[in-house]
């Protein structure tokens, strides 16, 4: 007969063999929505509701850990469970501990998932609710079977063993399957993206769409002739974003279909609609996620009257960081617009119309967040690379799948592509903008016998304070930038103090949001490598130059991530700018300044550069 203890070990294998199979089934969700051309609906055992929602907690931006899925994550260790519980029942007590402190981890790891999915998120995913509490009979049975066991060195080697072992297959498979997704080549990028000038003349052509909604049913999407649209208006295949301004995830997507847009306007057909995350303006939502979504909309329609409707997007989600009334006044008139035509039309009820008109027809498709993207009815949501949609472009417009995935795969970024850092970069680079001329360091600054010094592959400063930044700079017969110096470098245009308050980083972004770009580029810069997040080992700045990418056009390094950087011409004015190694991606930015700490503050992400005239 059975001892107690036995039967518990007995309870964990089918347990660890759900655990596993959960962690399949959400990993092929996750990947089919994020990387596939063949996005499913719902997922099965998760009905969304207004708590509920596996789309988004599932391909959310902390569903992966260095490129893995978290759901993939879980099933090398299920299966490590499954080995100590088969170890122990051989007789191998010193397996029985060490399921207990695989339960304590599990357990605590569901508690930080549970709150990232109710504070950042609002949502929580029924499959992940599961897996928490087959952590927690982890845990629970593993002190059932016997927790004073004393732990074996040799139990504990063997199963690290096969938990990397395991971890490594894992996420090798999982990788060969996304990849299988993506098509060949991976997801090479395609092209720059388009500046919008002027709207093109005209309204949108009315075409339909049968489409499969996110809850299987089917449906009609309509194009509409006040629809914001640019590319070919003749054209029969139609990209369409129902999208919110204040969606991170949208901003995102846009840079993907700007890609497109490049490579593809001259073929196809891209409009616009709205879907604000506000039940304010829109009436298919119950949370109000995004509180400036809905003036945001209203005043992409009033830039739309006067022909400015795509200047004005662009301009919305680069300074999607301020979408304040005011703000969004701003980026209309700087689009183009005209300012009393603009507040007249603000005034007015038919704005928000054509939001609630275009909110209705989301509603109508089952959609459930944003952004969503549908090509000639087939639908696909926020991660989708532009890759993924254009091979299904090519298929539109008639080429054969061999074909498609052949062209897509072809296509590389041009004029955006990481070069080496030249073996002769200057110490300092000229920088000219508006009537604003200075030098600055090509790289960050790192210090010797108390002077800073700007070369390639040297440990940046770190721990400095403005003081010894100022005191380093002068040192090597040089100064601290000023705040409007170290924007312009790295927006690579004048900073202008839109507002009148003396800084320069809060303000609209008069170049590009990134040194290199106006869209985040994984890999570009050193930042948003918080080990906090990812339960990694600690990470820390990189030589100066390690990352090619990370460059300006006129050849500045690392303006954005590895360290802060001290700025300012006296205390009163110093700021930290740009964002460090554990800075997130929308935050490690041009326009981003620091200025909680005062000119004292020294920590292992504060740095500095210098600036001459």
């Amino acid at each position: 007969m059975k001892s107690v203890r036995d039967v518990a070990l007995w309870l964990l294998f089918p347990l660890m063999l759900f655990g596993m199979f959960v962690g399949g089934l959400m990993t092929w969700h996750h990947d089919t929505q994020l990387y596939g051309d063949a996005p499913q609906g719902e997922l099965i055992g998760c009905t969304e509701s207004a708590e509920v929602n596996c789309d988004i907690v599932n391909t959310s931006a902390y569903s992966e850990v260095l490129g893995v899925p978290i759901a993939t994550l879980a099933i090398p260790f299920y299966a490590t469970v499954l080995l100590l519980a088969a170890m122990a029942l051989r007789g191998r007590s010193g397996a029985r501990p060490l399921i207990v402190g695989a339960g304590v981890l599990a357990l605590g790891y569901s508690g930080f998932l549970f709150y990232i999915s109710k504070t950042e998120l609002g949502y929580v995913c029924a499959w992940c609710i599961r897996l928490y509490g087959v952590n927690a009979a982890v845990l629970v049975l593993g002190l059932i079977a016997g927790a004073r066991a004393k732990p074996e060195r040799g139990v504990l080697l063997t199963a690290a063993g096969a938990y990397i072992g395991l971890l490594l297959l894992s996420a090798g498979g999982e990788h060969v399957y996304r990849a299988s997704l993506n098509g060949p080549g991976g997801s090479t990028a395609i092209g720059d993206a388009k500046a919008h000038g002027r709207d093109p003349n005209g309204d949108a052509p009315t075409l339909s769409f049968t489409v499969r909604t996110e809850d299987s049913h089917d449906a009609t999407l309509q194009l509409d002739a006040d629809d914001a649209w640019t590319g070919n208006k003749n054209s029969k295949v139609a990209v369409v974003m129902f999208g919110d301004l204040e969606c991170g995830y949208c901003k995102r997507s846009s840079a993907e279909l700007a890609r497109l847009e490049a490579t593809y306007g001259d073929r196809v057909l891209f409009v616009f609609k709205h879907f604000p995350m506000n039940p304010d303006c829109n009436a298919g939502v119950k949370n109000k996620k995004h509180r400036s979504a809905c003036d945001a909309a209203k005043a992409s329609v009033c830039a739309k009257e006067q022909g400015f409707f795509w200047a004005f997007h662009d301009l919305a989600y680069k300074n999607q960081h301020q979408l304040g009334v005011d703000s969004l006044r701003t980026y209309a008139l700087a689009a183009g617009a005209d300012g009393a035509r603009y507040d007249a039309c603000m005034s007015n009820d038919a704005p928000r119309e054509v939001v609630l008109h275009d909110a209705a027809a989301g509603t109508s498709l089952d959609i459930h967040g944003t952004p969503r993207i549908y090509i000639n009815g087939h639908l696909y949501r926020s991660g989708t690379s532009a890759e993924v949609m254009a091979r299904a472009i090519e298929v539109a417009l008639g080429a054969s799948e061999q074909e498609a995935s052949a062209k897509a795969a072809a296509m590389h970024e041009t004029g955006n592509a990481a070069t080496a850092v030249p073996a002769d970069a200057p110490a300092m680079r000229s920088v000219s903008a508006d009537g604003l001329k200075f030098t600055i360091d090509t790289f960050e600054a790192s210090t010797a016998d108390g002077k800073a010094v700007s070369a390639k592959h040297m440990v940046p400063a770190m721990r400095s304070s403005w003081y010894d930044a100022k005191s380093a700079c002068e040192a090597a017969g040089k100064r601290l930038c000023t705040e409007e110096e170290w924007v312009t470098a790295c927006q690579g245009a004048r900073a202008v103090d839109d507002n009148k308050n003396g800084q320069f980083a809060d303000d609209m972004i008069e170049g590009t949001a990134y040194p290199y770009g106006d869209y985040h580029e994984d890999d570009r810069c050193w930042d948003a490598h918080d080990d906090s997040k990812t339960g990694s080992s600690p990470f820390r700045p990189v030589y100066t130059g390690e990352l090619p990418g990370c460059v300006t056009a006129a050849g500045v390094y690392d303006l954005t991530g590895n360290v802060e950087e001290w700025a300012g011409d006296s205390p009163e004015h110093a700021v930290l700018l740009g964002g460090a190694f554990d800075t997130s991606e929308d935050h490690a930015r041009c326009y981003r300044r620091n200025a909680t700490f005062g000119p004292g503050y020294a920590a292992p992400r504060s740095g500095f550069r210098c600036c001459s005239n």
